[in-house]
């Protein structure tokens, strides 16, 4: 067993690797009397088309698979759910599928080990058959129109269609009704025995417990089962070009007070000289400092009522960088000129860039006593940067203005959309 130590916050993590290609990382808190799990899967709702290492031929299944996926895996035969096994010992499941990955969590306060061999044997042994299927269509049909009638849920996927015109974030990650309807048992197997591989999955555990008793168990529990070999999928690289596909749409729904979000839409490229993890960094320090809790423009838009909230978020995706300014006016057209003047004149100054870095670190040191967000932060650091730094004090500590002020002026402003939710017009 490895230990990660973390430079400047006196925390670690433990890292082991099954013979089978099963990553386990672990975060001690002996401060807490629970520990959280999750088994995590790099696929998701975006992996459509795929093939396996060597072979010539893509498969396409239909969108929303791998969260059709996620539900069914809870069955284990018989009438019987993953479910019922922890409902009995009084732990809390569930599951979620975001983009790029599906996560299966168990959240609990004793009977470690049996929460840890559940939650690795419900999910490495799969039951479909069609009358399941069948079944949890209508289940997931109902998720879908549910979305649908959600004012933020409608927003989010406006905002995604309007950015992309190839990339598949475009889509819901629950699929459409007819993918839904469309979706066979075949499909399921086919992304199963692609993806559901140990060593494309890993095991994040975080919480008070024995770190060499979770690797004995993990690793006698997977010693246990029989894996074909891994051939590693390809996913099949769809080309996004920087423009967007819609620049302005109004969006009806049941809200009282028109949400709008506005987003520019660039190529990373123009940042080459920044790694991904310091644009991201830099980005959301621009942004919190200009439209965060404590920027001018937010208080002067919340004291002459111009506003109800405000905020401002940055993604990277493959090769596209977006940057999101949203926000709950019943002034959109007085407002979103205002945005627009302040993305075009972003500020930052070295007061600014301290304040922010002392605040990532005192959030940095902090968060490691909430053992959910830690999970959630390692396993969002492999799926983003394939590996967990162990030097965030050291990169928070060595940000520079005069690399943020570079950022600002690389930043390409000429692509964006603007999604104006407003209420239901009355007939």
């Amino acid at each position: 067993m490895k230990e990660i130590t973390l430079k400047g916050i006196d925390e670690k993590i433990y890292y082991d690797k099954c013979d089978n290609g099963l990553p386990i990382y672990m975060v001690v808190n002996d401060k807490v009397n629970n520990f959280y799990l999750t088994l995590n899967v790099k696929y998701g709702s975006i992996d459509t088309e795929f093939k396996v290492k060597g072979s010539k031929e893509y498969k396409k299944v239909h969108n929303g698979v791998a969260h059709f996926l996620e539900h069914v895996n809870f069955n284990e035969g018989d009438g019987v759910t993953a479910h019922d096994f922890y409902n009995n010992l009084g732990s809390s499941i569930n599951a979620f599928t975001t983009f790029d990955f599906t996560s299966y969590e168990v959240f609990a306060y004793d009977n470690f080990e049996l929460n840890l061999n559940h939650l690795l044997d419900y999910v490495q042994k799969p039951y479909f058959t069609k009358e399941l299927i069948q079944k949890e269509k209508g289940i997931i049909c109902e998720e879908v129109k549910m979305g649908k009638n959600n004012p933020g849920h409608k927003l989010y996927y406006g905002m995604y269609k309007a950015l992309y015109k190839n990339d598949k974030r475009k889509n819901y990650v629950t699929g459409d009704i007819e993918d839904v309807e469309a979706t066979t048992v075949k499909e399921l197997e086919t992304v199963y025995n692609t993806f559901y591989h140990p060593a494309n999955m890993f095991l994040v555990i975080t919480g008070n417990f024995n770190p060499s008793e979770a690797v004995g168990i993990v690793k006698e529990n997977q010693a246990r089962k029989k894996f074909p070999q891994y051939l590693k999928p390809v996913r099949k690289k769809v080309k996004e070009p920087t423009s967007v596909n819609v620049k302005y749409q109004e969006i009806e729904a049941n809200v009282e007070v028109p949400k709008v979000k506005i987003c520019y839409k660039m190529p990373k490229k123009l940042f080459k000289k920044y790694d991904e993890r310091l644009i991201n960094i830099y980005l959301s320090i621009i942004l919190r400092n200009n439209f965060g809790s404590t920027s001018y423009l937010r208080e002067e838009l919340l004291e002459n009522e111009l506003v109800v909230a405000i905020g401002a978020s940055r993604e990277i995706f493959g090769d596209i960088v977006t940057l999101e300014v949203n926000m709950e006016t019943k002034y959109p057209s007085e407002v979103i000129p205002k945005i627009e003047e302040k993305m075009h004149n972003l500020t930052l100054d070295e007061d600014d860039l301290q304040r922010r870095i002392r605040c990532n670190i005192a959030a940095l040191i902090n968060d490691y006593d909430d053992i959910e967000y830690v999970n959630s932060d390692i396993a969002d650091q492999l799926i983003t940067y394939g590996e967990v730094a162990d030097n965030m004090y050291e990169i928070y500590n060595n940000l520079k203005l005069d690399e943020a002020l570079d950022i600002i002026k690389l930043l390409d402003l000429n692509n964006s959309s603007t999604i104006v939710m407003v209420p239901f017009k009355e007939n």
